[in-house]
């Protein structure tokens, strides 16, 4: 069968599915469960003769939204009212438009059925090519890092042939951050108010960061693991926090801010510098588009770090925006 047909076919009878088995109202759990079931693919928890939801297709995008509007809402906490209502307002915004998340290899999580790396070629330039169209664009980092995953772990079939020859003659857009997509400001503030639980305008938080890190003279050394894609949120959290569930996909179902909050475990000094500097170069990049060169050297003026590591962590800032700032509180800067 066409791969095209097959898709549509898939398509058709998930969304009738959503509306006939899904309750009305569920619990945060049922809500994480689900929402985790929907993001199989892009976990990686597939089988080779599963039917599949394509990340960001129709259906993908039904269901999700569908489950944001079952929870029961009167029996979450706060903490979990403000994550729903964050991934909310995240489908506002031009994510749509871009149905390869860059943080997975997702070449790797389909394997080798030739129709749904077909219906996922299909998808990604189809998307892609709708997004110009609205003037939105991948950075040049992103379209690199997804050429990668396809020089460097895919059979060479004919739809990724094509879905390679398409990238490799994509215009990206010329800056790295959230800046220059269409709302793309709105979009990081959107972040920003989430994450560090403030509304403040990003430019005075820009100015109270740099303060900060100027009355602490000299660079810190510090030992970090410089793996690549790294989400150094998500990882420092790990390793010293007792983590609290939650609802988004991107920062592995746990509630960043919220686990930042409850966490007990003493920041030391050199560390404390590294977050203020990672929360400078993170609005210098996705707000005032700053390029890779000047985050480099700004970065590297306020931490000893290796090249290595240097590029590991601003890969960590451009792959996960605005969530180093759920480590403000931890670190007592939620009120610059």
């Amino acid at each position: 069968m066409n791969p095209k047909i097959t898709y549509l076919l898939t398509t058709l009878m998930l969304l009738v599915g959503c509306d006939a088995h899904t309750p009305a109202s569920l619990s945060f759990n049922d809500v994480r469960n689900e929402l985790k079931a929907n993001n199989r693919v892009l976990d990686g928890h597939t089988k080779t003769d599963d039917i599949i939801t394509l990340p960001f297709s129709e259906a993908y995008l039904a269901r999700r939204h569908h489950l944001y509007g079952s929870v029961a809402v009167d029996v979450l906490t706060q903490a979990q009212q403000q994550e729903l209502e964050f991934l909310q307002i995240q489908e506002r915004y031009p994510e749509r438009f871009l149905p390869w998340p860059v943080q997975v290899n997702m070449l790797e999580n389909l394997g080798t059925n030739n129709e749904k790396l077909a219906a996922w070629s299909h998808l990604v330039q189809t998307r892609l090519q709708k997004a110009i169209d609205s003037k939105i664009y991948l950075s040049r980092y992103e379209r690199d890092r997804l050429l990668q995953y396809i020089t460097t772990t895919t059979p060479q079939v004919g739809s990724i042939v094509s879905l390679e020859t398409y990238l490799d003659t994509y215009k990206p857009r010329t800056a790295l951050g959230l800046y220059q997509l269409p709302n793309g400001k709105e979009w990081y503030q959107s972040k920003l108010n989430y994450y560090y639980g403030l509304t403040k305008a990003p430019s005075k938080t820009l100015n109270a960061i740099q303060q900060a890190l100027a009355s602490q003279g000299k660079k810190s050394s510090i030992d970090i693991d410089d793996s690549n894609g790294r989400h150094f949120t998500l990882h420092y959290l790990q390793a010293h926090c007792e983590l609290i569930n939650g609802l988004n996909w991107i920062d592995s179902y746990i509630n960043l801010p919220e686990t930042a909050r409850h966490c007990a475990f003493s920041i030391k000094p050199d560390t404390k510098h590294l977050i203020l500097a990672l929360m400078e170069i993170d609005l210098g990049i996705h707000y005032q588009g700053w390029s890779h060169k000047q985050a480099s050297v700004t970065l590297q003026a306020r931490i000893k770090l290796v090249d290595e590591q240097t590029a590991a962590l601003i890969e960590s800032v451009l792959l996960y925006p605005g969530s180093v700032f759920s480590l403000a509180n931890i670190a007592g800067f939620n009120s610059l």
